[in-house]
């Protein structure tokens, strides 16, 4: 069952969030929540299993390993 819950931001924060439902044209700073946790949840999962998640620059074919938060 969904529960609310009510948490304290920066002002920098709330701006990030609110610029990044605009740029994924999202309805709502809840569903950017959950799509942020959705993709961090994918990346730790991945980082369990011992994989890497590499960027690579489509233009100069640089890579990178992505770092998590633990």
């Amino acid at each position: 069952m969904p529960k609310k819950i009510n948490i304290v931001l920066s002002d920098k924060a709330v701006r990030e969030l609110e610029s990044l439902k605009e740029k994924l044209g999202l309805p709502s700073i809840a569903e950017t929540v959950r799509g942020s946790i959705s993709i961090a949840k994918f990346l730790e999962m991945e980082k369990e299993q011992g994989n890497e998640v590499i960027l690579r620059n489509k233009r100069t074919n640089k890579e990178r390993v992505l770092v998590t938060l633990k």
